[in-house]
């Protein structure tokens, strides 16, 4: 029986597959009867396959929003070249927060420089996270950030999870099993 909050830390650097790591975590805990909610920040792509922005897509209903551009001003908070969505962001949070009461798996994706520096966007689920309240969960974090979002969330168990090019295809299945401790969890499916 799970008893204490655990939170899955998933990170690595910049294009290493987190988001799909993620959607694909949230595949193998559906695929064996778990709720998983929470949001998933996929790349924006333009008709060439560049990236231009950040969707964010709810992993309850599959609603999808635009989080970011880089081609245009979107009215919120700036970070680097992206120019954020403050109506967006709002609906990424409570979509989290509303998630959060009803999964056995909360995503987060994810964690970045507009959380840690801004203490804008997805910012207000840090201190959630940090309560215990929420059983499991697995936010995204890039690695150079990784030690920064560690020490706000104080004293709840973590687990980091790195992701790269040589354990992308291993590494999720990995994620249901120290999560959930269920010996089910393999590599198949």
């Amino acid at each position: 029986m799970m008893s204490a909050a655990l939170i899955g830390l998933l990170t690595g650097a910049i294009g290493t597959g987190k988001t799909t790591a993620a959607e694909r975590v949230a595949g193998l805990a559906r695929r064996r009867g778990l709720v998983c909610g929470g949001l998933l920040a996929p790349a924006l792509t333009d008709r060439c396959g560049s990236k231009i922005g950040i969707w964010g897509v709810d992993l309850l209903t599959g609603e999808r929003r635009a989080l970011a551009r880089t081609d245009q001003e979107m009215g919120g908070p700036q970070v680097g070249t992206y120019s954020f969505d403050a109506a967006a962001l709002t609906w990424a949070s409570d979509a989290i927060v509303k998630a959060a009461c009803a999964c056995d798996l909360l995503i987060v994706d994810e964690i970045g420089k507009l959380e840690l520096w801004s203490l804008a966007g997805l910012a207000p689920i840090i201190p959630y996270l940090a309560s215990g309240g929420i059983r499991r969960s697995l936010a995204l974090v890039r690695a150079s950030l990784l030690a920064e979002l560690q020490a706000r969330l104080g004293h709840v168990d973590q687990v980091v999870f790195e992701l790269d090019a040589q354990n992308r295809d291993d590494l999720p299945p990995q994620i249901l099993v120290r999560l959930f401790g269920a010996g089910e969890f393999d590599n198949s499916g």
